[in-house]
């Protein structure tokens, strides 16, 4: 598409009822991203936008971007998807596991930085974008190739949504991202962006960072941690993260249980690998996974299953990525052991 936010809005034309919907556990990208897209066509179409999520806003920081930037979203279980018109995925594609779209709707516009699925091909619009670091990225191209006005409230979301997809762009390698983050730098609230930055976060939140913590075991430069129970599902891929920064560590694995799922979460900093390829492959025949170049996940659902059953899934997720990474004759050694 020469023109993709011109076709937007041509398409759309005079529907005014129209539908956002985020992926489950909402992060700033997605959270961003349909903020973006509710601004752009009250702008330009005077369109109603109703912004929906599925799962839950777990992280503290994105609690945080919601409230400071008075982003309203609503819980998908509140949502009759024969109120609207047009339906929009936005950080996500159909059949992807990560979002709560019913299997009998086929939404119209699909928005997106992933991988392209198939499935994604059927839908009246779609701007699908994988070599972008972000669909922030492509948000701030919509709104500057419409020439649209932008407050510092959705400069600010889509900065950040920029800066957390691409860890600060070190996940992007292409000029989009960087001339995006380069246009909404000086057009954002600092002191509001800081504030979203570094939230109050209970202390539940350090309890179950040191049990995963002495829960994490070492395999040369590959660490795992198996979490337990998790308050919220966003902590697995915080602390996969945070373990990816140890000394001559390239590879992350964090899982635990939500509800009933098991929530996976893969980084690496290894280049010229996919960590989103990865995933795709530690998941077949278990569940939904996917992602990027550094960072990836995926989902199992657990329903009905034994503590045995699921743990013999946890497992072997766990032999396939040591497979992968190479290191399966290695010897664990625990992660809080002064020898490994």
């Amino acid at each position: 598409m020469d023109n993709p936010a011109h076709e937007l809005i041509s398409y759309i034309g005079h529907k005014r009822r129209i539908l956002a919907m985020c992926h489950n556990n909402p992060d700033p990208d997605t959270i961003a991203s349909a903020a973006a897209f509710k601004s752009i066509l009250h702008q330009t179409l005077k369109s109603k936008v109703v912004i929906c999520y599925g799962g839950m806003i777990g992280r503290a920081e994105n609690r945080q971007l919601t409230r400071r930037l008075k982003i309203e979203m609503i819980h998908v279980k509140e949502i009759d998807f024969r109120d609207f018109s047009v339906i929009s995925l936005i950080d996500t594609q159909p059949s992807t596991g990560n979002n709560s779209m019913p299997e009998l709707v086929t939404p119209h516009v699909v928005i997106d930085h992933h991988p392209l699925r198939n499935n994604t091909l059927k839908c009246p619009f779609y701007d699908v974008r994988p070599e972008y670091g972000s669909t922030s990225t492509i948000m701030t191209e919509y709104i500057r190739e419409l020439d649209l006005q932008i407050d510092k409230n959705i400069a600010t979301a889509l900065f950040y949504g920029l800066k957390t997809d691409t860890n600060g762009l070190l996940r992007s390698s292409i000029h989009a991202d960087l001339d995006a983050f380069t246009y909404l730098f000086p057009r954002i609230a600092p002191k509001t962006l800081a504030a979203i930055e570094k939230p109050e976060v209970p202390k539940s939140y350090y309890l179950k960072f040191a049990d995963a913590i002495g829960k994490a075991v070492q395999y040369k430069d590959v660490v795992i941690s198996q979490m337990g129970r998790l308050n919220n599902p966003d902590i697995a891929a915080e602390m996969a993260d945070f373990l990816l920064r140890m000394e001559n560590i390239r590879w992350t694995l964090c899982m635990g249980e939500y509800k009933d799922e098991l929530i996976v979460s893969v980084r690496t900093s290894r280049r010229g690998w996919w960590a989103g390829k990865v995933a795709l492959k530690i998941m077949r025949g278990f569940g939904t996974g996917g992602g990027h170049e550094k960072a990836a996940g995926g989902r199992v659902n657990l329903t009905g299953l034994s503590p045995e059953e699921r743990q013999a899934k946890a497992q072997k997720i766990i032999e396939r990525f040591l497979k992968i990474v190479g290191v399966e004759a290695e010897k664990p050694k625990p992660l809080n052991s002064l020898s490994a």
